[in-house]
């Protein structure tokens, strides 16, 4: 790519050099290109020196990347220019100011932790609830405000709770002398208003700041960067606001539309030609986006042209879909290495699922983000207690996992051994007879259940042994709703479906358990790419599949402002745009026996 000739809007974005600019960088428009091309006319056409270049990008591995890149235009002179990300930039502003070392700065896990241990006080919350919390309070920062002020209209707790929670969390901050990364935006914030030297300093080290993926920038960095790129604003700014999708962390394309506003001199290039995607795909990708109304007004060119490169396909349900899926891989793998194709779900549920369903096939795959893994659930404990009591593992352990659910009326005190059989505790005189009864019936459940295969086994526990309505009638006091319940047994019944027996089948759980643990990497050169549509973005492959277009997926069913819904189909719209030669769009009709629409997104591609 290096070798190829700029373009005349390229060649324009890189001649600039001082003064504010904003580069509107396409999907496949060839930014990094532009951005390396434009800091080597910078250091030898305008003589401007290296080391007093900052690039800030988002992600370590775009800052590498880059750096590389560049390293291959410029040599030993590359090594002068400064490449790293926001966090990496602040955190040396911060080091010189106070002498802060990388133990002073809290983990992810760390900061994991210590808001559970926080959030414990004020009620159960489970593993999602407290990675929604951590961006809740990351966006109350971000955007510079007060929790009270704080309201996205999501009720995980209530106000007084939530606000309890972030003052809670940062005191144990401070009593443990730690920063979290969101904090040290806010430090360097409070040392440039506050000492005018040390960013004296930093204006006269970094003369020229050039910004990737601009349009991921929330409102705190952006104050930061203003007020070290002032007074002469040597400025650079390269990103699309059609792909910011980072609402959740304070991102928004507003920043973005309002960098003209901001600075009236500012120059606006847009690179209007994709490299990337073959003709079909920029059209139903810019067919998508042109019905989001907070956005520059574009039109993508595709210089690869031809090909039949865009097939939408429907299923009855997600039975069907995953094993037209899974036939369509194993087709292009005759053809296409792994690494070159991908399965991008909506949410970290769809790639649990496909992986569990990859693997069983013998498919290869590659993880691109941590995967939650379904079996450390409560329901499939469950289930899997249920299995391992039925083939002889009569533990109180596993008893006690399910034997009220649904309600037996077994009382705990009533296990008092590490072994308990269910025919001894039958003769139990001080038992009532409906408890009695309730044992028999168990009893002969788990007979059967022995007798069974996983799969049979599995459906037999959901609709015969009444756990199914179980869960639906207490998930009701919980707020899960029918459809999150049977989405989550039928994933877990999903990885049955193709195991020998029991004993084969606990060998899988093992396999996908330390497949999961091991397959989350940068790069992977072999596998089947598993990522969600937020984990796409930056990335390409040859042949990219959606699985599960519909309404309550994309746009997920708790998106109800014009905000919220423009958001979803920017992140559609990045997924649509990894695909170079062939896109694969999937959507039920039915889930759960209940009817479903496709997704609006899908009308306004002209697709349907």
């Amino acid at each position: 790519m290096e070798e190829r000739k700029l373009s005349r809007e390229q060649a324009k974005a890189v001649a600039h050099c001082d003064g504010p600019r904003m580069v509107i960088a396409g999907p496949g428009s060839g930014k990094t290109f532009v951005i390396t091309r434009r800091l080597e006319h910078m250091i030898r056409v305008h003589g401007v020196r290296p080391e007093e270049i900052l690039v800030i990008t988002f992600t370590k591995a775009a800052a590498t990347e880059m750096q590389m890149r560049f390293e291959g235009l410029m040599g030993d002179d590359a090594m002068q220019v400064t490449f790293g990300t926001f966090h990496s930039i602040f955190f040396g502003i911060l080091k010189r100011a106070y002498n802060y070392t990388a133990a002073d700065i809290l983990t992810e896990k760390e900061k994991y932790d210590l808001l559970k241990s926080v959030i414990s006080v004020y009620q159960g919350t489970g593993d999602d609830e407290i990675d929604n919390l951590i961006s809740k309070i990351s966006k109350v920062k971000n955007d510079g405000i007060s929790p009270e002020d704080y309201d996205d209209g999501e009720k995980i707790v209530d106000k007084e709770s939530f606000c309890g929670i972030f003052y809670d969390y940062e005191k144990l901050l401070r009593s443990e002398n730690k920063l979290d990364f969101d904090d040290m935006v806010l430090l360097c914030r409070e040392l440039f208003l506050n000492d005018k030297d040390i960013l004296g300093y930093w204006r006269e080290r970094y003369k020229y700041i050039l910004i990737d993926e601009f349009q991921d920038i929330n409102p705190m960095q952006y104050e930061v960067v203003k007020m070290l790129a002032a007074p002469k604003n040597n400025l650079f700014v390269v990103g699309d606001d059609d792909q910011s999708i980072y609402g959740f962390r304070g991102s928004s394309p507003g920043i973005m539309l309002g960098f003209k506003k901001e600075y009236k001199d500012a120059g606006i290039t847009v690179l209007s030609d994709n490299f990337r995607c073959r003709e079909e795909i920029v059209k139903v990708a810019g067919d998508v986006i042109a019905s989001n109304k907070d956005r520059f007004k574009k039109k993508l060119r595709a210089v690869r042209k031809g090909g039949d490169s865009v097939a939408i396909l429907s299923f009855d349900d997600k039975q069907d879909e995953a094993a037209s899926v899974t036939s369509m891989i194993k087709s292009a793998l005759n053809h296409v290495p792994p690494e070159d194709i991908a399965v991008i779900c909506r949410t970290n549920t769809g790639i649990s699922r496909y992986s569990g369903i990859l693997m069983t096939e013998g498919i290869p795959v590659s993880l691109k983000e941590k995967v939650s893994n379904i079996f450390n659930s409560s329901e499939a404990k469950d289930i899997l207690a249920m299995f391992a009591y039925a083939h002889g593992e009569n533990t109180r352990e596993n008893l006690l996992r399910f034997m009220n659910k649904p309600v037996r009326y077994i009382r705990r005190c009533d296990l008092e051994n590490r072994e308990v059989s269910l025919e001894v505790l039958l003769r139990n005189p001080e038992l009532k007879d409906y408890v009695k009864k309730n044992i028999r019936t168990l009893i002969f459940e788990m007979d059967n259940l022995k007798k069974m295969h996983p799969f049979a086994g599995i459906n037999y526990i959901r609709k015969g042994m009444g756990y199914e309505s179980y869960l639906i009638s207490n998930g009701k006091k919980k707020g899960r709703s029918k459809e999150e319940i049977n989405e989550l047994l039928d994933r877990i019944w999903d990885t049955a479906r193709y195991v020998d027996d029991y004993g084969h089948w606990l060998e899988w759980i093992n396999e996908y358990d330390e497949m999961l643990k091991g397959g989350v990497a940068e790069k992977s050169e072999h596998g089947v790419n598993l990522t969600t549509m937020h984990g796409s973005k930056g990335l390409e492959y040859s042949i990219v599949i959606l699985p599960d277009i519909n309404e309550g997926n994309v746009p997920g069913k708790r998106c109800e402002s014009t905000e919220d819904i423009e958001e979803e189909r920017r992140v559609f719209y990045v997924a649509l745009t990894r695909a170079k030669d062939k896109l694969i769009i999937c959507y039920l009709k039915k889930n759960a026996e209940q009817k479903i629409m496709p997704s609006r997104f899908l009308r306004e591609s002209g697709l349907i």
